[in-house]
């Protein structure tokens, strides 16, 4: 490859690079299969699992028969209905909500990581669109009272990150058997940021301009 050729292909990369992904905005637990989920024990072993599809059931109101999750040796995470999430008027209980369950045998839970982008999801961590990459409106992590600490990790763009560490705020998340219920905004990546393809089709054409002007 010429020297006129490689400068055009790292143009188009400087280029491509500004590029966005699109995202789906309206992402269930049924729609994270791929995801994985690793918890951390009190004595720093870990148990990672993928993340699976438990029910797609269209049938259900506010798409509550989307979820899924997964299960480990003595705890489990779940998903189910729009991450969004919402309680609409009369509602018993909000919906689209995160539960974590530890049943209390064996070792402490230390943490849980999130890798949602190991399923092409990303956290679209602020309320409202606070951005103009197409997200559109997110959702900061509340919990239902439960107390940890939250940190994310993975920064794909803005204000949407790829991992989600669930972690005690002075010690273990969790000592003893029991549950708690969070909700925080997932988006999913519709089509993955053009760089490659522009690359690619920005290199070959450079190429052919090239040899057209050798010839």
């Amino acid at each position: 490859m010429k020297k006129s050729a490689l400068l055009g292909a790292a143009a188009a990369l400087l280029l491509s690079g500004q590029a966005s992904a699109s995202y789906i905005s309206t992402v269930t637990g049924a729609d994270m299969a791929g995801m994985e989920v690793t918890v951390t024990y009190s004595d720093l072993s870990t148990e990672t699992l993928t993340w699976g599809v438990t029910s797609s059931d269209a049938t259900v109101p506010y798409m509550e028969g989307y979820s899924g999750g997964v299960t480990g040796t003595s705890w489990s995470l779940t998903q189910t209905g729009d991450t969004i999430a919402d309680q609409p008027p009369g509602a018993a209980y909000v919906y689209g909500a995160w539960t974590f369950t530890y049943d209390g045998t064996g070792l402490s839970i230390a943490s849980v990581y999130v890798d949602a982008y190991a399923a092409d999801v990303v956290f679209d961590t602020v309320s409202g669109d606070a951005s103009a990459n197409g997200s559109l409106a997110g959702r900061e992590l509340v919990t239902d009272g439960y107390v940890l600490d939250a940190s994310y990790s993975m920064n794909i763009e803005d204000e949407l990150f790829g991992g989600l560490t669930l972690s005690g705020v002075s010690g273990n998340l969790m000592d003893a058997a029991g549950s708690f219920q969070f909700v925080v905004d997932t988006d999913k990546v519709a089509v993955p940021a053009p760089a490659t393809l522009g690359i690619f089709a920005a290199a070959l054409g450079f190429m052919g301009f090239n040899r057209r002007k050798k010839a």
